[in-house]
């Protein structure tokens, strides 16, 4: 599919959008870092009456982090396993895919698997945050490893698939979680429990920009979809690419694309 740049994106297709769910690693931050242009661009939504909300393979720790402390409606963490949301008085909610105890459960078992798989690839470590993890698990190849150990990535990825074990690939860890659920399926429940927006309304008044194979599913399923320009490096595995995608990377590309929404419907 033809990716094109973001001025290509029609003003009028901006101007019922209610949504933008992005990605965090590496599309607000970038080289590790959240840019001021960012948070400026965050804040600027929301001022504008755009709701924007992470879906992030991150840990609930760290998500519970940026849904008190960023100018967000609330994250999805974990890819999808997990909203942590907002009430009126800014108490955060915790809403599990299954009953938190079940997935307690199959994380454990999942660790234990993805334990034995690693002994095979001394180069990779389980993430730093995994003690801040309630569902999945996550495996480091390019966030504190450096370089990026990215043949030890592929080479585990294949050794974890042929287990049967549910594994996606970000920009920095492969995560390992349960089935039944990815950054789609439960963005989608958000949408129409949290916020009742029927699938029509979805199709129009949400936009999602990511930047990895991870968020394949979200480019598959809504018709605004962007990609920041760091996406480039994967697109030749992805199946499922944004249709748009911005100049700038990472959190500077998110900052574009604000900019780019809000001057549309300015007019």
């Amino acid at each position: 599919m033809l990716i094109h740049d973001l001025s290509k994106l029609a003003s009028h297709d901006c101007k019922d959008l209610r949504f933008i769910l992005t990605d965090f690693d590496d599309t607000l931050t970038w080289e590790g870092q959240l840019p001021v242009e960012t948070l400026r661009a965050l804040a600027a939504l929301k001022e504008n009456g755009i709701k924007v909300i992470p879906v992030t393979g991150g840990c609930a720790g760290w998500s519970d982090m940026i849904a008190r402390a960023l100018p967000v409606d609330g994250v999805i963490t974990e890819g999808g396993a997990c909203f942590i949301g907002k009430t009126l008085d800014l108490h955060l909610t915790y809403e599990f895919w299954r009953e938190e105890s079940t997935m307690r459960a199959e994380q454990a078992r999942l660790l234990d698997e993805v334990n034995k798989v690693l002994v095979q690839f001394p180069r990779l470590k389980l993430a730093r945050d995994q003690s801040y993890r309630l569902t999945d698990v996550a495996i480091d190849y390019a966030q504190d490893v450096k370089p990026a150990a990215i043949e030890e990535k592929n080479a585990c990825l294949l050794a974890l698939t042929a287990l049967g074990l549910n594994v996606k690939a970000s920009s920095i860890h492969i995560n390992v979680c349960s089935e039944g659920y990815d950054k789609f399926s439960m963005a989608q429940r958000v949408l129409s429990q949290v916020y009742g927006l029927s699938e029509a309304e979805q199709q129009e008044q949400v936009l999602y920009v990511g930047d990895a194979p991870n968020d394949e599913s979200m480019f598959a399923r809504f018709p605004l979809c962007v990609g920041v320009a760091n996406i480039a490096e994967h697109l030749s595995i992805m199946t499922h690419r944004p249709r748009y995608k911005t100049t700038q990377p990472g959190g500077l590309g998110f900052a574009e694309l604000a900019d780019f929404v809000l001057s549309a419907r300015s007019f």
